[in-house]
């Protein structure tokens, strides 16, 4: 399993990012007539990829027999986020308005922004702690393992740091003392870019540390000369 969910969060953080891009969404707009379409689209995505990491560590650290349970409540929390941001983002979705800190004058906006990142903060919090033990139970045993996790670990903080980011704004903005926009609107994605950048350098150098071991392996089972 654990192979599988790392596959699914690579697509679905790929196609996450690929939506985020203004090119692609204003395509996604213009195909399927919805406003903000792309901007739904790479949320969904988003938290599609927290609930595949954190399947994929839940796999890793519990025992068989919580295994399951720990999956049906990580499924279960996403599902019930889904469930309130899509209504949320539908019933306030228009030509006026767009998914972002620049619009939090929009209760609604600000709402769905909110439940949207409180769930990424969530799971960044859980997973910097799974991936932070896993990362220190394997650094001498199979160190390209072990700061593949340190990555993720590290990606998972960046996460935080966006959430904070970005609901920090909003909640001063509601209370009517908001920091810089354009401060929240260059740190935010630099946050968010870095994790990116991190989780798929963390979960490839695990795979690569099996490939490497295989090779070795194979280095010292090959036939010598004349054999």
């Amino acid at each position: 399993m654990f192979t599988w969910l790392i596959a699914v969060a690579f697509g679905v953080c790929t196609v996450g990012v690929f939506f985020a891009v203004p090119a692609v969404a204003g395509a996604a707009e213009e195909a399927s007539g919805l406003d903000n379409a792309g901007k739904l689209v790479a949320h969904i995505c988003a938290i599609l990829w927290c609930a595949a990491l954190q399947m994929t560590m839940v796999d890793l650290a519990y025992r068989p027999e919580y295994l399951r349970a720990a999956l049906y409540q990580r499924i279960c929390l996403a599902v019930v986020v889904l469930a309130v941001m899509v209504p949320l983002f539908l019933a306030t979705n228009g030509e006026d308005v767009e998914f972002t800190t620049a619009y939090a004058d929009h209760s609604s906006v600000t709402a769905y922004l909110l439940v949207y990142l409180f769930y990424v903060l969530v799971t960044c919090a859980e997973l910097a702690f799974m991936c932070g033990r896993t990362a220190r139970r394997s650094r001498t045993t199979r160190p390209w393992t072990g700061a593949g996790f340190t990555l993720c670990a590290l990606a998972a903080v960046l996460g935080v740091g966006y959430t904070m980011s970005k609901g920090s704004y909003l909640v001063c903005h509601a209370l009517g003392s908001p920091w810089s926009l354009d401060v929240e609107e260059a740190v935010s994605p630099a946050l968010s870019g870095l994790a990116v950048l991190f989780l798929f350098a963390g979960l490839t150098m695990p795979m690569l540390g099996g490939v490497r071991r295989r090779l070795r392996g194979g280095e010292r089972t090959a036939p010598g000369p004349g054999q």
